[in-house]
């Protein structure tokens, strides 16, 4: 009898066990973007990409597994969530920091849930710049790498107010929370970009036979630019994961020459 009711709670079990494993089963991404326009003082340039945190806890083990040489951290929005204790969030930033490179950070929905004079205060206090319609820019000898950020909009369609300048020199990275940022940007916008990297999506976190509410994260080469969009490191609402990754990325920028 009590073989009859363990059996079929155990089999329901399993699925559950199986998407937990795979939300907390961290991913690191190595790749390597070839552009032949990235100058030659910036060849072997390379960033850790990291979103979506949500309420988990960064682990050690995964960003150790990482090159030591990482030159900018950026965290691509939804760093926290609401109700997620501060210091766990501070703790996620100390954890990044040990790659003694300077870390950048876009909102997402989710940070401004969370409160924004809150999150201020917490990147302020941990050194994070915040790049919210802006732009940091790496200079070596007489070329430069440029970072943009833009804010996370619920209707992009309202525009962004950043514009590139006509005579912007050197290799041009944009990051966002949401990849329809890059779509709602004037194509005129658009060609000056070399790299898009955003998230927010998930992946759609869980899909069934291959089938979610959001397309699969991945990479690809629209045209003039490249577009990294990650599934993500943490989770939304439900600890679950199936058909998706749990990921952050190191990407290393070559030029091949």
């Amino acid at each position: 009898m009590i073989n009859k009711i363990i059996k079929p709670l155990c089999t329901a079990a399993l699925p559950i066990v199986y998407m937990t494993y795979k939300a907390h089963h961290d991913t690191l991404d190595r790749r390597t973007i070839v552009d032949e326009r990235l100058p030659d003082e910036f060849n072997g340039f390379r960033i850790l990409f990291i979103s979506d945190i949500h309420r988990r806890r960064i682990r050690k083990s995964t960003l150790i597994k990482a090159h030591s040489a990482i030159d900018a951290v950026v965290i691509g929005g939804d760093l926290t969530e609401k109700w997620v204790p501060v210091n766990r969030t501070r703790q996620n930033l100390k954890v990044l920091k040990n790659f003694d490179a300077p870390i950048y950070f876009v909102w997402g929905n989710n940070d401004y849930d969370a409160g924004q004079e809150k999150i201020s205060s917490l990147l302020a206090e941990e050194n994070v710049s915040i790049l919210k319609e802006a732009k940091t820019t790496f200079s070596r000898n007489n070329s430069s790498l440029t970072l943009i950020g833009l804010d996370y909009r619920e209707d992009e369609r309202e525009g962004t107010g950043f514009a590139l300048d006509d005579n912007q020199e050197g290799y041009i990275i944009l990051t966002a929370h949401s990849p329809s940022t890059f779509d709602e940007l004037p194509e005129t916008e658009q060609h000056k970009i070399h790299t898009f990297l955003s998230s927010h999506t998930h992946g759609g976190q869980i899909r069934i036979f291959g089938y979610g509410p959001y397309q699969r994260g991945g990479y690809q080469v629209d045209q003039t630019t490249h577009r990294l969009v990650s599934e993500g490191y943490g989770y939304r609402l439900l600890p679950f994961r199936i058909g998706t990754k749990a990921e952050c990325h190191e990407i290393t920028f070559r030029n091949n020459k």
